[in-house]
């Protein structure tokens, strides 16, 4: 039951919601994907200059730097829209994510395999210095890499089967 003195957070009415979002800042009326996608696609060409300028882009820099820019212009665009969207704004969108029950499931896969690396990490430490072997540091990296995120995907699937 909720306190009547408490006033309930201002949630736009269904009708209002869109697809895309309104961002967060100003009037709260502007679409977040008009905002995002200028922004966006700043930040690509900017990267793709920085890459011809700085010799990145290959043998050809101008190529090189606007083929940057195209790969970069969707994951940019996301980024920025991810961070100025208004959640409260989107059509569809749980109210409390933070309290569903996917967040449980990836929360407790998440402390598994953490648990899973530090246990693994340290085993496989220990048996390199015992046995002596000069691995190249890419190696472990990989391996590390691997088993966390191998560890975090089966311990979520199993979570998500037993619901």
């Amino acid at each position: 039951m909720t306190d009547p003195r408490i006033p309930e957070p201002a949630t736009p009415a269904v009708e209002d919601r869109t697809r895309w979002g309104r961002v967060k800042f100003g009037s709260g009326r502007l679409s977040a994907l008009a905002v995002a996608a200028p922004i966006g696609l700043v930040l690509a060409v900017g990267l793709g200059a920085v890459a011809a300028v700085a010799g990145a882009a290959g043998p050809r820099p101008l190529l090189g730097g606007i083929a940057m820019a195209a790969v970069t212009v969707w994951p940019f665009l996301g980024l920025v829209w991810a961070l100025i969207v208004d959640r409260q704004t989107l059509r569809g969108a749980t109210p409390n994510p933070e309290q569903s029950v996917e967040s449980a499931w990836y929360e407790r896969a998440a402390s598994g395999a953490f648990s899973d690396t530090l246990l693994i990490t340290g085993l496989g430490t220990a048996a390199l210095a015992v046995t002596g072997l000069d691995v190249p540091v890419l190696i472990p990296l990989i391996a590390v890499l691997l088993v966390s995120m191998g560890s975090f995907g089966i311990r979520y699937l199993v979570l998500q089967r037993r619901g």
